[in-house]
């Protein structure tokens, strides 16, 4: 393989390794709804803009379901969050 097909190789392997890297942050709120059935749970984010009282909640991805034994509708929480795509799922879950 000539040196600048190599170089490509390499460029273009270390951009699709970049490109299914997840982004994860933190935030903070109250968890508005649990559904254990679907592995999803809202939670009404504060400290966003326009997060006021009629905003609705955001959906979550549960990837852990024994969270789903330890939280109820009204507990204030910090979650990491992985967000692939479309997709935002809990990494972790800690109550405040």
């Amino acid at each position: 393989m000539s040196s600048p097909a190599r170089i490509f190789m390499s460029a273009l392997f270390a951009f699709s390794l970049a490109s299914t890297v997840c982004a994860q942050e933190t935030l903070k709120g109250e968890v508005a709804t649990v559904d254990e059935a679907s592995g999803k749970i809202g939670i009404k984010l504060s400290g966003t803009v326009g997060s006021g009282d009629t905003t609705a909640p955001t959906s979550f991805q549960v990837e852990d379901g024994l969270v789903f034994n330890a939280i109820k509708p009204g507990d204030k929480v910090s979650i990491v969050v992985e967000r692939t795509g479309n997709e935002m799922r809990i990494k972790n879950l800690t109550k405040d």
